[in-house]
């Protein structure tokens, strides 16, 4: 009988791995994108992406437009596909999916077909159905990732978008060699503090594992670079602990949704921005005024006392933050998962697959077994 096993936690320690070798071989691994993107002359970029690719992709969002000095939108692929396509088809348009098999992210490589438009896809497994329906297809680095629940995949696509800026900024002479070289040197730190943040949450986890254990509503609440994490950190909430999440820009969380507030409500922040960082930290204060369940990582010196809170000094900026706080999120619901044990789905959701499915037929033995989480021991 097979034994239900996550792999979350190999991933998440090998990502800044990863991560160095794909910063290094920077131009290599963007280059294709690159010359697309240049042909195209396009002044904005649409990144067509669902879930964990559709939250890398906001985690480098900020960057990208600081970078490259051009819009960039995300947006669901059923949206693209059916309703807003018109809206974007003056941009430089890409479809990202991890896995390659999301239908949805292959009807919009279709639509861009049909418009006459370059489809492009961006992916993790150039083997599986993307290659069938893109123009054009592009790795971005994961290596691997034989994991439902993705991780490495999230960060490491933030990364690509990163370098693709980049990259393409310089040679646009949109940024100078200066500033590209200081900025790969931060991508380089960030994942410095990356390996910080691993380092101090398994003390934190279990100082608080009684309260994140009965965690029953989460806000997590982010601004700029850093919301693209809390993103992912609701999804991961919903995909594993099967608890409801809510993702909110920090100053949003306090026009009505703060209402809800009671004893029992777990509150998430991010403080990662400088100039922010007295108003983030105001909220935090009247939060905890609500709630004994309100936690904050933060850049900044100040709240070291503060069990609730842990703080990794930085000068990594804001734009590039969602990196060392993805692994944040994804640790602790890692561990809570593991200690409750709550891999578990509900009988009915093999019903639901029944009828509707976000995934094609045409994914091999071994990607159906995890998206089962039937692992061999």
């Amino acid at each position: 009988m097979a034994e239900k096993k996550l792999l979350m936690d190999e991933y998440i320690l090998t990502t800044s791995e990863q991560a160095l070798k794909n910063i290094q071989n920077s131009y290599k691994l963007t280059k294709e994108l690159v010359d697309l993107y240049l042909q195209s002359n396009c002044k904005s970029i649409c990144i067509v992406a669902s879930g964990s690719s559709s939250n890398g992709s906001t985690a480098a969002k900020d960057f990208m437009r600081r970078y490259l000095g051009v819009s960039v939108e995300i947006m669901p692929p059923f949206t693209f596909t059916h309703f807003n396509h018109d809206l974007v088809k003056n941009s430089f348009t890409v479809v990202v999916s991890q896995s390659g098999i999301s239908t949805n992210c292959i009807d919009a490589l279709k639509k861009l077909r049909e418009l006459g438009k370059t489809a492009i896809g961006i992916t993790a497994n150039v083997k599986n159905d993307f290659k069938d329906y893109a123009d054009v297809e592009i790795d971005y680095g994961v290596v691997e990732e034989k994991e439902p629940y993705v991780t490495k995949g999230v960060t490491l696509l933030a990364v690509f978008f990163m370098l693709f800026s980049l990259e393409a900024g310089k040679r646009t002479g949109y940024i100078t060699e200066e500033i590209y070289q200081e900025k790969k040197e931060q991508l380089i730190d960030a994942f410095t503090v990356y390996e910080a943040v691993l380092e101090k949450l398994p003390k934190f986890i279990d100082k608080h594992i009684k309260a994140f254990s009965s965690m029953q509503k989460v806000f997590m609440c982010a601004a700029g670079g850093a919301y693209g994490a809390v993103c992912e950190g609701a999804l991961k909430c919903s995909e594993l602990l099967k608890v409801i999440a809510v993702p909110l820009e920090t100053e949003e969380y306090i026009h009505g949704y703060n209402l809800q507030l009671t004893p029992h409500q777990t509150v998430f922040f991010l403080d990662t921005e400088q100039k922010t960082s007295e108003r983030v930290r105001k909220i935090y204060e009247a939060t905890c005024k609500m709630t004994d369940a309100a936690y904050m990582l933060t850049s900044f010196d100040g709240l070291e006392e503060d069990e609730n809170v842990i703080t990794i000094a930085t000068k990594v900026e804001q734009s590039i933050s969602s990196i060392y706080c993805l692994p944040f999120f994804q640790f602790l619901v890692y561990d809570i998962t593991v200690y409750l044990d709550s891999l578990e789905q509900h009988p009915l959701l093999k019903e639901f697959n029944k009828v509707v499915s976000s995934k094609s037929d045409k994914y091999d033995k071994d990607y159906i077994r995890r998206m089962n989480c039937e692992f061999e021991q």
